[in-house]
């Protein structure tokens, strides 16, 4: 992918997101907005599609419209091994099942969530998180049209970290105001930004060994952000360590294990 396009996706992604996410920061900093704007705020803004809207330009200008469903038939590759599925729906919900269950032997407190005392909400929280809270909205932009032309250039790992951080960066906005839907956004933003460098790395080994497959990918975010949900390890801090030692593990093995130059053995 010509550089230029790389510009134009982040560009677009960065304008559409931060421009949307703008309005909540504003109204929370006490910046009197007219009342549509306010009012558009405050329930919300459609900025998490940004990286979703960036793919699609850049699938358009490289394509056109054969482009752009080449783009979406991408999101419907679900032809890939057992065990990619094993790792997909399992690999978050052991991290930080685990990182509970070890802070807990360790003495912390740690509150259930609503999630815990009512397991039938998990189900239901699967379906919205992965339509409306990040999976659907980004897996088009970070790996169907940033990380290959990334990998290209800086190899698996330096394409996971560039990757990672530009999707760290673009999180920026949504620590500038309340947002109890994600208990990490109250947190520094140096932790999301390590652990989001962490699972770049986790998310390219999968990529890479399932087809290339954006379902995947959909479906590996979905677990993710429903573990967080379902599982408060970032809400204790010896949750939280534990599981940022527990994340680093598992990248360092994986790197060593297949090599930083492709995070893949044999065909991708």
């Amino acid at each position: 992918m010509p550089v230029r396009h790389i510009v134009l996706f982040l560009a677009i992604t960065f304008a559409w997101s931060w421009g949307f996410w703008a309005l909540p920061v504003l109204l929370h900093r006490g910046v009197a907005l007219p009342p549509a704007l306010a009012d558009y705020a405050a329930a919300g803004t459609p900025a998490a599609w940004g990286p979703f809207i960036g793919a699609l330009v850049v699938a358009f200008a490289r394509g056109g419209l054969v482009g752009v469903g080449a783009l979406l038939k991408m999101g419907l590759r679900l032809r890939f091994g057992w065990r990619w599925w094993l790792v997909i729906l399992f690999t978050f919900p052991l991290l930080l099942g685990g990182s509970v269950l070890a802070a807990t032997l360790l003495g912390a407190d740690i509150a259930p969530t609503e999630a815990m005392l009512n397991p039938a909400m998990i189900p239901v929280g699967f379906v919205i998180i992965m339509l409306t809270g990040g999976p659907l909205q980004e897996e088009f932009g970070w790996r169907a049209t940033l990380l290959d032309p990334m990998q290209a250039r800086f190899g698996a790992l330096g394409a996971s970290l560039a990757v990672g951080t530009i999707w760290a960066l673009w999180h920026l906005p949504l620590f500038h105001f309340p947002n109890e839907a994600a208990p990490y956004y109250g947190r520094p933003f140096w932790g999301l930004f390590l652990s989001v460098l962490m699972i770049s790395v986790l998310f390219t080994w999968i990529w890479n060994h399932t087809g290339r497959s954006v379902a995947a990918m959909i479906l590996l975010h979905t677990m993710f952000n429903l573990s967080h949900w379902v599982l408060p390890a970032v809400e204790n801090d010896t949750a939280a360590l534990v599981l940022f030692a527990a994340q680093f593990l598992l990248v360092a093995a994986v790197v060593l294990l297949f090599g930083p130059a492709r995070l893949a053995r044999g065909p991708g």
